[in-house]
């Protein structure tokens, strides 16, 4: 398998109003009755959504896990196989992605690109798709977990954004942007160039999966990429650690901007830690001819954007907002 180089990369179809969605586990088992919400939820806005049948399972084994490799496999290519499934969202994060890429139907991603949509582990399979087809991606809410379509914590402008990105923007084949909710400012960090804005390809990622990708075949070439980064439950040494294992195997030479989002746990005091110290750590790891830039509403948090894996765009430094043209 070879990294498909950056100027192949495409746009898949858009999901239309009233198209079909289906709804698969990739990776951790969803709460009894969540997906069933999460389908209400989009049959409420009017898409059709098809449940794969293996998509409520749990491993005998491996509690984490949702069903084997087997079965969580069949179910995603059954939904990327199916001409009448215009897009597929992942029930939740967890574990297990990456155990399925070297299964992945990737002939079939090919001959017919519909999005995937999924962040947390599910950055995996967004890697993974991307390095070995080209095809963007999807980083977005998901069913059964993170404040996602089965929940009474949904917000109204994460929800915006998942079909803007994957009906409007990719309806118009990947022109036009991504707006950021009101009051987003980002922050330039430490003495580095701040451009206005910055042009690169997206690469929004949970960073403890991005690493764990590296010198694998499903690893993205970052040259000249806007990398967002994002983790969850992760301490500031782990999250140093990331940060020098990126700069130790070259991928951060020649990125075009690191942008934070967010980098938060379930207590207090060490969120209030991660804020104040992760741009110190990646100020002191990435060279310091590149950018980095704070605040951006991007991770494991209430109102967040979904965000194209892989297309070019550009960044408006002040605002976040994201500008796509067509791919060169």
């Amino acid at each position: 398998m070879q990294t498909i180089q950056p100027r192949n990369i495409r746009w898949p179809r858009a999901l239309q109003t009233g198209g079909t969605i289906g709804i698969c586990s990739p990776a951790g088992p969803s709460k009894p009755g969540s997906l069933t919400l999460a389908a209400d939820a989009l049959r409420e806005r009017g898409y059709e959504v098809v449940i794969a049948p293996n998509a409520e399972a749990i491993h005998g084994d491996f509690l984490y896990l949702a069903g084997d490799i087997d079965a969580r496999v069949s179910d995603l290519n059954g939904l990327l196989q199916d001409p009448n499934v215009d897009a597929i969202i992942a029930a939740r994060g967890g574990y297990g992605s990456a155990q399925l890429l070297p299964y992945v139907d990737y002939t079939s991603i090919l001959r017919d690109p519909k999005p995937l949509v999924g962040y947390s582990d599910i950055t995996s399979l967004n890697l993974g798709i991307l390095a070995q087809t080209g095809i963007v991606g999807f980083s977005g809410i998901m069913c059964s977990a993170g404040d996602g379509f089965g929940q009474a914590s949904l917000d109204a402008f994460s929800a915006q954004s998942f079909f803007d990105a994957i009906g409007t923007l990719t309806g118009n084949g990947g022109v036009g942007s991504l707006l950021t909710p009101d009051g987003t400012e980002l922050s330039s960090f430490g003495s580095r160039p701040n451009p206005q804005s910055i042009t690169g390809r997206l690469i929004p990622v949970c960073m403890s999966l991005l690493v764990e990708a590296i010198g694998t075949p499903y690893f993205p070439d970052l040259s000249g990429a806007i990398l967002v980064l994002e983790d969850i439950g992760e301490d500031v040494y782990s999250i140093d650690r990331m940060f020098n294992h990126l700069k130790l195997a070259g991928c951060l030479d020649r990125v075009s901007a690191v942008v934070l989002g967010s980098f938060n746990t379930d207590d207090d005091v060490k969120n209030a830690e991660l804020v104040e110290k992760v741009p110190l750590v990646a100020d002191m790891l990435v060279p310091k001819h590149i950018p980095i830039y704070t605040g951006y509403p991007y991770g494991h948090i209430p109102r967040r954007l979904t965000l194209p894996v892989g297309p070019l765009a550009t960044m408006d430094t002040a605002t976040g907002v994201m500008t796509f043209t067509q791919q060169p």
